[in-house]
């Protein structure tokens, strides 16, 4: 059986942490596997933990007043890993009006987030890993939001299928549309309309 410290060393992006760091982090690690469809949070719920996905795909959505499903955001293998919780967190909250799925059979490694914000302010490896997984999320919203304003959609889904190859090829294009901001007929139109764009195939 893998033990969580043979887990942690074999993370490509947790090479910059010395022995003694991944340690103390496989103390406080819990690996958690999450079968397709599976919640590993649901609106209202109360979520202490933070966590780095090492195989498989997430998404992230909550519903509006209307019931409307609205998916913001998504998380897979393919991504350049970062240590991640509920949007919640960054205004000190634990409950959340997300719910968060996975889309593909998905290995989490879970961390209670004050520990883990413990380790951090005494281990300058994952203060850094801490900093870096922050940036690369603040950087995602940042591309996002100037999609949105920006972008059209078209532009929009062009740089998805250049961007995020393994969420296209493994969840259900209405996540992608909605994720978009366009609607399901609107991203078959653009499909086929990019499709015929390309050279064939000699």
């Amino acid at each position: 059986m893998v033990t969580q410290l043979e887990l942690l060393k074999h993370l490509e992006y947790l090479h910059q942490l010395n022995d003694e760091e991944r340690f103390e982090m496989s103390k406080i690690c819990k690996p958690l596997f999450l079968p397709k469809k599976t919640k590993l949070v649901e609106s209202d719920d109360m979520f202490n933990y933070v966590f780095v996905l090492t195989t498989g795909l997430l998404r992230w959505y909550f519903y509006s007043e209307d019931g409307t499903e609205n998916n913001v955001f998504f998380s897979s293998e393919a991504d350049e890993a970062s240590i991640i919780g509920i949007p919640e967190y960054y205004a000190d909250k634990r409950e959340t009006k997300y719910t968060i799925e996975a889309v593909t059979d998905t290995q989490i490694l879970m961390f209670p987030k004050d520990k883990f914000e413990e380790l951090a302010f005494q281990h300058k490896g994952i203060f850094q890993f801490y900093i870096k997984s922050l940036k690369t999320i603040i950087n995602i919203l940042r591309i996002r939001t100037e999609q949105f304003c920006s972008a059209s959609p078209s532009t929009r889904y062009e740089d998805f299928l250049k961007a995020r190859s393994y969420i296209t090829k493994n969840t259900n294009r209405k996540y992608i549309a909605n994720f978009l901001g366009i609607t399901p007929n609107s991203l078959s139109r653009l499909s086929a309309r990019i499709h015929k764009k390309r050279p064939p195939k000699k």
